[in-house]
């Protein structure tokens, strides 16, 4: 079917108002009785397709060229903030969307023309012909030809594994026009029409007991030269940029979709009677992390195709993330159901009308379909971090160096980035970093004073107090370098005492602490984090006296933020000693670049910053920004273990050859990579909220559980990796876990951070 594209391209000339036109159609929608079969729903939802379309709103993403909003990125998270919230259909035919950028960048104009407004209007449904018996993840190997016989090719060959074949109008197939045998060159991109004479398609049962996917039979068929996408025998750069944006903007709407999901098995648990289960908390906390996780990775690659980048690496992780997310919901929401369980999804009786039972057969997919789990972790290990092929066929560059943000910064990330990794390298070698194990009390002065002369740690500070005026986020990537480099300064204690005195107006010293001067925050903690409600040491009128163990940087502090309690009033109290009022007793740290000790204060002068409801206050504001700069520790922690493995997983070699390319090196360098990377998406996130924000808590609290987490896996693997060289005392792994494990009791336990955070979702869904 041809139709004019007139009406789509008149309703985009004026993109000012797409959203009052995308308002009403779904306050339209909202009123409409819903379908009940699933019959009834595809028809509804092939009709809601041509109502988006004529009224201009059907492709926020495409070129107005071609008919889109060409909308940028936040008006496009817009967009489907809208349409989730609505519970707007999904397009019947979602497959259809990584045909049409292929078509949007490769396709002729008659191309274009032809296909891309009844694929918007879901007239014409399309399956995906990559796949075969002999050449599942393995595209490469695949063996169905095209011969070209004048103006048309005769297909010959199967295609498996084909969602939709038994519906579809279309096939986008990848075949063989080139000599038989394995490998790219000579693979062309076609476009087949199903209803072509030869064809013979036969459906699959599926796990779920559906009828998902097909086996297809090409005997003989013919198909137009004018159907092939691209040049002959290019196909395999056409499919790439199929993924690529597959896995970049999908990923867009997939974010919305799964917040939708996330919400309803937090629902699920509640309804169940699990909501006070501390087991389920965890698992609801993990569920939670990885919905937040796919967010932050799928801006950022979408960050990177609207700047005409690849979004290469962030789009692979995230593929992986994405497919194993999609099990772990489902797995969860099963067992929420309870006996519910034994039952099937069409059963009578079954929990949320089967919909969990279904799901989580159907999801045991997810790490199999567009490439298997195990080969989405071997294109992360040999295409992103470039390490030796399992196959043999050498080495790839990595995308990025190892350890390096794989999305791209912008210029004054970038900048600091590369100003602090030059500062830090001269003075953090393995053998320098090793001699302060025997200074439970020191730290690196001169490095110091070069991180203050760069804006540290005042970097995040109002300029009127002294500071670089810099964002949240900036600050954390100034952390997360720092801590890379492993560097013994007391950054991370500094930060942490200077967001607590900024929070509670002492600009005397929040000054002073820009200027160079460090500091500690004595407040006892436990697992939950900083404690307010048991010993403190106690005020009487501007003296303080008590102590308190496990300081982090206290041995080494010009300024201590003390938490106190009246001993009058008993309410709680911030005070401000100088390091030469108290006594200091170094504890041997388990990070040997930090030190740690116990304060003891015998009636020490203070400087009164805050009391009372206002001390309580400034405690949950300031601990916002201490989980943050702690995580992006960790982070710069992860980063230094992931470089370091891959470093030697690429020239370590056993049985004449790297094991780097042992599918059990490989495989593990690439789920660090995976865990620091989400780790530091999360924490990006979290630091550009704003303080007032519903979720800002949330944000960080996950964030801090998931890079702390994230930092102890990251080197205990790399000592894994490493083998026994990785296990002495000379080597840099050991130092890269001692720290990690000490961030993990900093400010409290990661499983307790996950609590919290599940307890708020939980909340807020009651």
């Amino acid at each position: 079917m041809e139709r004019s594209t007139t009406v789509l391209l008149d309703a985009t000339a004026e993109e000012s108002d797409w959203r009052t036109r995308l308002s009403a159609l779904l306050d339209d929608y909202a009123k409409r009785p819903r379908p009940k079969s699933s019959k009834e729903r595809a028809a509804a939802a092939r009709a809601w397709q041509s109502e988006l379309v004529d009224a201009g709103v059907a492709a926020p993403g495409w070129p107005k060229s071609v008919g889109g909003l060409e909308l940028g990125l936040e008006d496009q998270l817009d967009y489907y903030r809208m349409t989730s919230a609505a519970g707007m259909p999904k397009h019947p035919s979602g497959i259809s969307f990584i045909v049409a950028p292929t078509l949007i960048v490769y396709g002729t104009e008659e191309q274009k023309k032809r296909f891309l407004e009844p694929l918007l209007r879901a007239d014409e449904i399309w399956c995906q012909g990559f796949s075969e018996p002999g050449a599942g993840s393995d595209l490469a190997s695949l063996s169905t030809k095209a011969v070209r016989d004048g103006d048309n090719y005769r297909v010959t060959g199967q295609k498996i594994w084909t969602t939709q074949a038994d519906k579809a109008d279309w096939m986008f197939a990848l075949v063989r026009t080139g000599p038989a045998g394995r490998g790219t060159a000579g693979i062309s991109y076609l476009l087949i029409p199903m209803n072509t004479p030869g064809i013979e398609v036969r459906p699959l049962k599926d796990a779920s007991g559906g009828h998902h996917f097909a086996e297809v039979f090409f005997d003989d068929v013919l198909v137009p030269v004018d159907n092939l996408v691209g040049e002959e025998g290019k196909g395999w750069s056409v499919m790439r940029t199929s993924l690529g944006h597959e896995r970049a903007t999908a990923f867009l709407a997939d974010e919305f979709r799964y917040r939708g999901l996330v919400d309803k098995v937090f629902t699920l648990a509640i309804s169940e009677g699990y909501a006070d289960n501390a087991l389920v908390r965890q698992e609801l906390a993990a569920v939670e992390t990885g919905v937040r996780a796919i967010a932050a990775n799928s801006a950022r690659a979408l960050n990177a195709v609207l700047r005409n980048e690849d979004p290469g690496g962030v789009a692979s992780v995230n593929r992986l993330v994405k497919s194993e997310f999609e099990q772990q919901l489902h797995r969860l929401a099963q067992r929420l159901t309870g006996t519910g369980a034994a039952l099937s999804n069409r059963s009578e009786g079954s929990v949320d009308g089967g919909r969990w039972s279904y799901g989580y057969f159907m999801t045991r997919a997810s790490t199999i379909g567009a490439g298997t789990a195990e080969i989405q972790r071997n294109a992360i290990a040999e295409q992103v971090l470039g390490l030796p092929s399992h196959r043999g066929e050498g080495t790839r560059p990595a995308v990025v160096a190892p350890g390096r943000p794989l999305a791209r910064p912008d210029e004054d990330e970038a900048a600091l980035r590369e100003v602090l990794s030059r500062a830090l390298a001269a003075s953090t070698s393995t053998e320098v970093l090793l001699s302060w194990a025997k200074k439970a009390a020191d730290y690196d002065i001169g490095l110091w004073d070069e991180l203050v002369q760069f804006g540290l740690p005042g970097l995040a500070v109002s300029e009127d107090l002294g500071g670089g005026g810099a964002s949240l986020r900036l600050l954390c990537a100034a952390v997360e370098e720092v801590a890379y480099a492993v560097a013994p300064v007391p950054l991370v204690p500094t930060l942490i005492a200077l967001e607590v005195l900024r929070q509670a107006g002492a600009d005397d010293s929040v000054r002073a602490i820009c200027n160079g001067a460090t500091a500690a925050f004595v407040v006892p903690v436990d697992d939950g984090g900083w404690v307010t409600d048991g010993p403190l040491p106690i005020v009487e009128g501007a003296r303080i006296t008590g102590s308190v163990a496990r300081v982090p940087g206290a041995p080494v502090a010009d300024r201590l933020v003390v938490l106190a309690r009246d001993s009058a009033t008993e309410e709680l109290v911030l005070g401000v000693v100088k390091a030469v009022d108290a006594v200091l007793e170094p504890q041997e740290s388990v990070d040997v670049t930090a030190t740690i000790g116990v304060v003891v204060l015998d009636g020490a002068e203070a400087e009164i910053v805050a009391r009372g409801e206002a001390t309580g206050a400034i405690l949950r504001d300031a601990r916002r920004v201490a989980q943050l700069v702690l995580a992006a520790d960790s982070v710069g922690v992860a980063n230094r273990a992931l470089a370091l493995a891959v470093d030697w997983a690429g020239q370590r070699e056993q049985f004449g050859h790297a094991i780097g390319s042992y599918q059990a090196i490989s495989h593990k360098c690439a789920y660090i990579l995976v865990g620091a990377e989400g780790a530091r998406g999360q924490v990006q996130s979290a630091s550009e909220l704003e303080p007032n924000d519903p979720d800002a808590g949330t944000a960080a609290d996950l964030a801090a559980a998931a890079a702390l987490d994230a930092a102890v896996s990251a080197a205990e693997d790399c000592i894994q990796i490493h083998g026994g060289i990785g296990f002495t005392w000379e080597h840099p792994a050991h130092l890269l876990l001692r720290r990690a494990t000490s961030n993990q009791v900093v400010l409290g336990r990661p499983d307790v951070l996950r609590d919290r955070a599940a307890g708020s979702v939980i909340a807020r869904l009651s």
